[in-house]
């Protein structure tokens, strides 16, 4: 099931969390921060399994026109069973629904799993950042164009 992301859930979403980025691991802190920050401009999810156990959580943060994906993270017995997708529908369908032009993300070069994801879900490679993450990982920039504005315009 997914619900919106509360603060009730950052200590197991920090568990989550050094599993799936143990190199640059968010404190609770720092979800603090994203949950603070998102009452005006963005918007976090959480994916629960019928238990109430969180099996992961997305967020998305609101500049302009664009959304960009903040994080993305599956707890490590839910992977492979759609949950990133569904996460990342939450997330798409929240852009969406506030008029954004377009997604975007960066993501680990390689981490294929996340890879696969998003390019599945229509997200298209626009750059590269080198040294994006701890330890001099390069990330990739990807975007999902959201609406035809562009084609309308003539651009």
């Amino acid at each position: 099931m997914i619900r919106g992301f509360h603060w009730t859930d950052i200590s197991d979403a920090c568990a989550i969390e050094a599993h799936a980025f143990p190199d640059d691991t968010w404190s609770a802190e720092s979800f603090w921060g994203e949950l603070a920050r998102t009452i005006v401009g963005g918007r976090y999810f959480a994916a629960d399994d019928e238990a109430g156990t969180l099996l992961g959580y997305a967020g998305v943060a609101f500049t302009g026109d664009d959304a960009h994906l903040q994080t993305l993270a599956v707890a490590e017995q839910a992977r492979g069973k759609g949950v990133g997708a569904q996460l990342l529908g939450a997330v798409l369908a929240e852009a969406a629904d506030r008029n954004a032009d377009r997604c975007l993300l960066e993501v680990r070069a390689d981490n294929t799993a996340a890879l696969h994801l998003y390019t599945g879900a229509g997200f298209e490679r626009l750059g590269t950042r080198p040294g994006y993450y701890v330890g001099g990982g390069e990330a990739l920039v990807l975007e999902k164009v959201l609406s035809g504005k562009d084609v309308q315009e003539g651009h």
